[in-house]
């Protein structure tokens, strides 16, 4: 069969409660248990909470392939709190119900119906589209058998009854505990076949542990506790935990008694229940000293605590099941409890039990437990025995026999769902909530719906076999730093759109935090000149097969984003990373120590996560070789190293357009005398104080030359930046252009003598490229990379000081006026779309444009 679960209990406010602690381990028991079987099963999760997802996924490793976790959207603003909702929410249940309609399970297990009330979980049943088999989790029926109590509240109330009329709907149930399946037979009228006790669990985690004498001492003291004590793990704080009786029948113990007692309450206190319980054992009788409150436990203290406890009490009036009760009892405590409800199944022992409405007969229990050793002896072994009956692994068995029993044997329950993968669903969802649904909603709501549903068909869609590429635009999207990597990302991302490699549907992808990477969508209709307000960002779903380009510069995210890489390549997700340079790692006057920092954890991330790194040089290839080579010979495992070449035709690579007012005379300046341009951001290996050192020196020589530098502020380059802010000659023959667009900068190469390339270390060099286009004369400092780019077509000059670069300057005017300095315009180069080509090759992708045959690659790098 193909099962789905849906999943939400583990993500949603219930991920804080027993609900879901509860939906979680039986999924991960379901999933061991269903692939002895041969089930195809899928865990689906809510996309609205995109935090829980990166944490669930941990939670499946090693049982369910990375690929099965599908996560699916839906639109936003849909709990049951919010007002003038209802129309969305309704809108949200249809959606959700069309995607796992195109999933075409052959039963859904809903791991929780009554969710949703206070956050944005979705869920239903038959909403009114789609007939989908599903089975539901009944943990109890709490609300309703206490509605005097528990709905009180109109509007919850409408909430819950509308979730009670969809659990009546469900094709079967897997109640925890044979109380709460005996409770719905009798207040729902569910035929019996309809439901099975699957019973519960805990973790293992709970077991018995031993302390020390001073480890028992120092936990006692952190929670002032200086007596043997009796503990209550409520789990929550409801009326129908039944404190009040509690305090009562434990204050009505013989005061010799509780003398050396003290009466625990372990949980987390909601605002004010503090002094609540405190003002009513006041009232009590009961002393400061003898009611102790812990607020927040762990689960070591809270294991600890049930070890080191006398007797541990459960008076609760109703529980689906009362985990608290069993894992006291798994740790070793002895456990009286309420003879109500489910509780008499989870403790198995008659003398143990209470009335919990009657305080005389709690307090006897209590001290019978407490004076009488034999029976407390008894009860402990008991208890620490009998725990023993319940597992996980026995819950699982049970729920995929009762699976099985009541769709196993149909034929083929899943071609009931109707599947509409292609065709447009919104307008029937359009028609049926028109029909259906008082509320009237807004063009938004509709603009979500419709985003929605073309978001889970590209899920369902690639379980059905088709294939992503990932690409990487994190900091294009978080902040777009508008450098020259910015640059080189618009426009291979680009030309991806517009030509994405066969067989692959291109998915540009960003991770605010490392934590879970997410479709870019927004980002992507804005990039494309498409409205976007209506437009939503949710996490990916990944398959084997798919490919992931690491393409923006994310070193920052590391190692943080490890964990997702990680992921990906468990599922055979293949990984490959563009690197531009290794700046931060080869002079530590170049970057901060925090980019080193950064680096490093890069470098090291990328040789257990990358299939290849694709360099954009044969030089930073090298370099990176060379860097594992000779600094990373434990790393073991190092990637494939690979380059390609960047592309350069400006036009094809999304330009920014616009000039200043100023640039006709600026320009007009550029052109009256020898013009030396430099292109690049103002950082300190690009060699700006050289330059400028040199040009202070050819103006004291009376030159008549001009220097215009294009480029932002970078890093550690205050002093440079006064100097040139308060230069005497800036805006007479020294200009900065800051920040300029395409448009402006194109006029400005154009209208200049030269480029000068004075970086001392440099991934590639694309302004080289961007002045042989204009047949303007390059001179460039002798390094591997512009060697590698400009061949014969540059001048080139060495040495770090201005006095060199004078030198050169010098020499290269002359050549000017002989009319032989070296030509560029011969200079080969690519387009943005050959290069792309060079890219995906190199990944194995073919590229799906005219220019795609005339891209040579260059051959792999050795690693070693």
């Amino acid at each position: 069969m193909r099962i789905a679960i849906d999943l939400q209990s583990a993500q949603c406010e219930s991920r804080f409660r027993g609900i879901g602690r509860y939906s979680l381990s039986l999924a991960c028991a379901m999933v061991r248990e269903a692939a002895s079987r041969g089930h195809e099963l899928y865990i689906v999760l809510n996309g609205k909470f995109p935090e829980t997802i990166p944490v669930l996924r941990n939670a499946f490793t090693g049982l369910i392939g990375q690929d099965r976790i599908l996560v699916f959207t839906c639109p936003p603003n849909t709990s049951g709190m919010t007002d003038g909702g209802g129309w969305r929410s309704r809108a949200a249940q249809l959606v959700r119900e069309e995607f796992f309609g195109n999933l075409q399970p052959d039963v859904i297990h809903l791991s929780s119906l009554f969710e949703g009330w206070g956050d944005e979980a979705n869920t239903g049943i038959g909403s009114g589209l789609r007939n989908l088999p599903t089975a539901v989790t009944l943990y109890d029926l709490i609300p309703h058998v206490m509605s005097d109590i528990y709905l009180a509240d109109p509007g919850y109330r409408e909430f819950y009854m509308s979730k009670l009329a969809a659990l009546k709907r469900s094709d079967f149930m897997l109640a925890i505990s044979d109380y709460s399946r005996r409770e719905a037979i009798a207040e729902l009228d569910i035929p019996e076949e309809h439901v099975v006790s699957i019973s519960a669990a805990i973790s293992s985690d709970f077991a018995p542990v031993t302390l020390d004498a001073e480890s028992a001492n120092q936990l006692l003291a952190k929670y002032d506790i200086t007596s043997p004590f009796v503990l209550y793990v409520p789990g929550g704080f409801d009326p129908r935990k039944n404190f009040d009786r509690l305090i009562d029948a434990y204050a009505a113990l013989p005061a010799q008694l509780r003398a050396n007692l003290q009466l625990v309450i372990g949980s987390k206190l909601p605002d004010g229940m503090r002094q609540v319980l405190t003002d009513k054992a006041a009232s009590a009788g009961l002393t400061e000293r003898e009611l102790r409150l812990t607020d927040y436990l762990s689960e070591d203290d809270l294991v600890a605590l049930y070890g080191l406890c006398r007797l541990s009490v459960f008076p609760s009036l109703y529980e689906g099941f009362g985990l608290p009760a069993l894992e006291a009892m798994a740790c070793g405590a002895p456990v009286i409890a309420s003879q109500t409800s489910s509780l008499p199944e989870v403790i198995g022992r008659e003398d143990a039990l209470f009335d919990p409405l009657s305080v005389p007969d709690m307090t006897r229990e209590l001290m019978r437990a407490l004076t009488d050793k034999q029976f407390l002896a008894g009860l402990r072994k008991h208890c620490l025995e009998f725990a023993k009956n319940f597992s996980w692994e026995r819950s699982a068995v049970l729920a995929l026999d009762g699976l099985e029993a009541a769709f196993g044997g149909k034929t083929k329950a899943r071609s009931t769902c109707d599947a509409v993968i292609e065709g447009d669903r919104y307008e029937t969802i359009q028609t049926h909530l028109q029909q259906n649904s008082p509320a009237t909603p807004q063009a938004s709501d509709k603009a979500f719906v419709r985003s929605s549903l073309d978001a889970n068909n590209k899920v369902v869609r690639r379980v059905n076999g088709e294939r992503q590429l990932f690409v990487d635009i994190s900091e294009l999207v978080m902040r777009d730093a508008k450098s020259g990597i910015q640059r080189v990302v618009r426009s291979i991302l680009l030309q991806l759109l517009k030509h994405p490699p066969r067989g692959y549907r291109v998915e540009p992808v960003y991770t605010p935090d490392g934590l879970g990477l997410q479709y870019a969508n927004k980002f992507i209709a804005r990039y494309l000149g498409e409205p976007d307000e209506h437009v939503q960002d949710v996490p990916v779903t990944f398959g084997a097969g798919d490919v992931f380009v690491g393409l923006d510069l994310t070193a920052h995210l590391f190692p943080a984003i490890n964990e997702t890489l990680w992921h990906m390549r468990m599922t055979g997700v293949q990984i490959h990373y563009v690197v531009y340079d290794l700046t931060p790692l080869m002079d530590t006057r170049w970057h901060s120590v925090g980019m080193t920092t950064a680096f490093t954890h890069w470098i090291d991330g990328l040789s257990n996560a990358a299939d290849s790194l694709l360099c954009i040089s044969e030089a930073v290839a090298l370099d990176v070789s060379r860097w594992y080579a000779e600094q990373r010979q434990g790393l073991g495992r190092v990637p494939a190293i690979r380059h390609f070449h960047l592309g350069a035709d400006i036009g094809s690579s999304a330009p920014t357009w616009g000039v200043p007012v100023d640039a006709t005379a600026v320009l007009a300046a550029l052109r009256s005398r020898p013009s030396f341009l430099m292109v690049g951001t103002i950082e300190p290996r690009k060699g700006y104080a050289q330059v400028l050192d040199a040009f202070d020196a050819l103006w004291a020589k009376n030159a008549d030359v001009h220097l215009v530098i294009v480029g932002k502020a970078g890093w550690h380059m205050e002093t440079i930046i006064e100097r040139i802010l308060q230069h005497p000659k800036l805006g007479r023959d020294l200009f900065w252009l800051e920040g300029i667009s395409d448009e402006y900068l194109e006029q400005v190469y154009g209208a200049s003598s030269a480029l000068i390339a004075a970086s001392e270390y440099e991934g590639f060099g694309l302004p080289l490229i961007e002045a042989a286009q204009h047949h303007l004369p390059i001179i460039a400092r002798d390094i591997p990379v512009f060697r590698e780019v400009a061949g014969q077509h540059a001048y080139w000059f060495n040495g770090l000081d201005g006095s060199k670069l004078v030198e050169a300057l010098e020499a290269w005017l002359d050549l000017l006026r002989e009319g032989s300095v070296p030509e560029s315009g011969g200079m080969p180069w690519l387009t943005w779309s050959q290069s792309t080509a060079q890219l995906l090759e190199q990944i194995g992708l073919r590229a799906d444009s005219p220019e795609a045959s005339n891209s040579a690659c260059p051959d792999s790098i050795p690693s070693r």
